[in-house]
């Protein structure tokens, strides 16, 4: 019988086509299920070993969420092993259940936040960056990987790339090829910057050592996956001069597009065909409660407590038994 090591390298082998952060985040799992259980045969392996898997997480002081990434991870190999290789009977670890963990509030930009850190952008390509994440709801890498023959019509089409002399290869996370109105002002700005280079929100220098690299075969796919050197980086120093501290990050502009497309009466499907999520449930995690929300229901509260009060409404009295 294998060991978990090598069933791991066997279900790489014949998977070769996933995504490298996934082939990463099994080897990773597995590293830890060694650490925690023993490089022990699969079929050895019991349903108390996916609770000392969990607690050896927050022994070495990794987050619950990151102990149920590493979980799953671990069971997609065994059920791969039941359900494809006939390995084994069943998945010792299916009775496991994930850590319930706290979830932290969904947070928006409002509009004057994100005009502040469009002003405070030192580039018009940062300045179209920031308004096209706020204007279509696009995933980073889909952002940094339009060309100029995505943008036409009105729209910012989502498609994917093949190898070949201007472009590399990339896909859409959610493998779907999709449409989104572009804004006239942002479309000025990408027509402007097309004329310079054929990737608009990468510069020049960055898209010809990409395009080189590709040429060569040795395109990372992280780079691929976001092309722009040093992203987060100039994306903190903006919100520094903005704010004076960092306030969200720039998935939080994704948020904020699909909390505002909701509140203006788009319906939720239409929306969630917009930015590419995969389920409305999945979408829920990308709605925000603005301050706004807050005010209103205090408000209808107090407008209901007025009229009961006027209305000379009482609770009603506990008879003596």
């Amino acid at each position: 019988m294998i060991k978990a090591t090598t069933l791991k390298q066997l279900f790489l082998e014949e998977n070769f086509w996933l995504a490298e952060n996934t082939k990463d985040t099994i080897t990773r799992a597995v590293k830890y299920f060694v650490a925690a259980c023993g490089n022990r045969e699969i079929d050895r392996i019991e349903p108390a070993d996916g609770e000392r898997y969990k607690g050896w997480h927050l022994k070495t002081h990794r987050s619950k969420t990151t102990a149920n990434i590493h979980l799953r991870s671990v069971k997609r190999l065994l059920n791969w092993a039941v359900e494809t290789r006939g390995l084994i009977e069943s998945n010792p670890l299916a009775v496991t259940k994930q850590f319930k963990s706290t979830r932290n509030p969904v947070v928006a930009y409002e509009a004057w936040q994100i005009e502040r850190m469009i002003r405070e952008a030192k580039s018009l390509r940062w300045k179209a960056i920031l308004l096209a994440a706020w204007t279509t709801g696009l995933r980073r890498g889909a952002l940094l990987n339009l060309t100029a023959d995505n943008i036409r019509e009105g729209f910012v089409f989502v498609e994917p790339k093949r190898k070949t002399g201007r472009t590399w290869p990339w896909e859409p996370k959610d493998k779907e090829i999709r449409q989104v109105p572009c804004v006239g002002l942002l479309q000025r700005m990408l027509d402007a910057l097309c004329a310079d280079c054929y990737y608009p929100l990468l510069s020049p220098k960055r898209y010809g050592t990409l395009l080189d690299r590709s040429e060569r075969g040795i395109l990372a796919e992280r780079c691929r996956k976001c092309p722009e050197e040093n992203f987060r980086r100039t994306f903190v120093q903006i919100q520094s001069r903005a704010f004076g501290r960092q306030i969200g990050n720039f998935h939080t502009l994704r948020k904020t597009f699909t909390t505002d497309s909701i509140d203006e009466g788009l319906p939720a499907h239409f929306v969630m065909k917009l930015t590419g999520h995969s389920s409305l449930k999945t979408m829920t995690y990308y709605l925000a409660s603005r301050e706004s929300y807050f005010a209103m229901a205090r408000k209808a509260v107090e407008k209901r407590l007025l009229h009961t009060v006027k209305d000379g409404h009482e609770a009603p009295k506990h008879e003596a038994s």
